[in-house]
């Protein structure tokens, strides 16, 4: 069973847009270190939309290569088109994926049952497959009630990575309605409602950025039964993700590149919004809420 803090990979770049192979290396280490329960890329947060196809490629073969078992390997396969998503969930079967996972096509909003067709197809893949339940206008959100029912339909659709507003009561929803299908319903959000998230039933979350290490610990004080401990530092944490849900992805390479994981903060996204310098030293001092619970091994410098 998929369960935990799953890291979304972000795909490091140099300062002239190339891959950084190397810093995407040092990434997978501090996951690794930070005690991750499992990896996933490439997601939204790995810019995947920025990728080449052959890129992509080469993301899903290194990280694969670089885990070599050691975690469970989550793979976007999410395609403009579901003959294209058919071609990454190939690859990524062939390329050590634990499990796939997929948005609806992003690019043209696509009708119900396009994607309730859509992801059918990829159910017949031999690797348990992941909905990933993105809110328009990205994607065609499905009610909890479409998302039973397909889970029902097909044996592989064992897992929701639930992102539609109101998350929660979709999550409540989803369970309550739920046969024996669904194995688990991840939450997102950058980690924001993670507590609310395991209190309703939620096998785990997949954030991004440089603050899992932290999340790893609010989680397993959780489940270990501790958790008031876990409350106490998700409250302390909260502000720096509300900078992560204002800035995103620049949020989160910034933070990954002050802690040594990453070379450079760049980032390929057309639509990044870059801190200012009033931004960083709030960072800076919402760093401080939380640092005695990061990886000494990563300080924020």
């Amino acid at each position: 069973m998929l369960a935990g803090i799953f890291q979304i990979l972000h795909t490091p770049f140099s300062d002239d847009g190339a891959i950084d192979w190397g810093s995407f290396q040092r990434q997978i280490d501090y996951c690794m270190a930070a005690g991750a329960h499992g990896l996933v890329v490439p997601a939204l947060a790995s810019e995947f939309f920025t990728l080449s196809d052959a890129e992509r490629f080469r993301v899903v073969e290194f990280a694969a290569k670089s885990i070599d078992g050691r975690l469970p390997l989550v793979v976007g396969v999410q395609g403009l088109t579901l003959s294209a998503a058919l071609e990454f969930a190939g690859h990524a079967c062939k390329n050590g994926a634990t499990a796939l996972m997929a948005m609806p096509p992003y690019l043209r909003k696509a009708s119900k049952s396009y994607v309730k067709d859509y992801y059918r197809a990829l159910a017949q893949f031999d690797r348990p497959l992941m909905i990933q339940n993105a809110p328009a206008p990205i994607g065609t959100p499905l009610s909890p009630g479409e998302l039973v029912e397909l889970m029902a339909s097909e044996p592989n659709i064992a897992y929701i990575k639930e992102e539609t507003i109101p998350i929660l009561q979709h999550i409540n929803q989803i369970l309550a309605l739920d046969t024996g299908h669904c194995a688990g319903v991840f939450g997102g959000a950058n980690g924001t409602y993670l507590i609310d998230e395991l209190t309703r039933g939620a096998c785990g979350n997949m954030p991004a950025g440089g603050v899992m290490d932290v999340q790893v610990k609010i989680y397993d004080l959780y489940q270990a039964g501790e958790q008031a401990e876990a409350e106490q530092i998700h409250f302390q944490l909260l502000p720096l993700l509300n900078y992560a849900a204002v800035y995103g992805i620049s949020f989160h390479k910034y933070v990954l590149w002050r802690r040594g994981v990453l070379r450079s903060p760049y980032s390929r996204d057309p639509q990044k919004i870059s801190l200012n310098a009033d931004d960083i030293r709030a960072v800076e001092s919402l760093w401080d809420r939380i640092a005695e619970f990061a990886l000494s091994d990563f300080p924020f410098v």
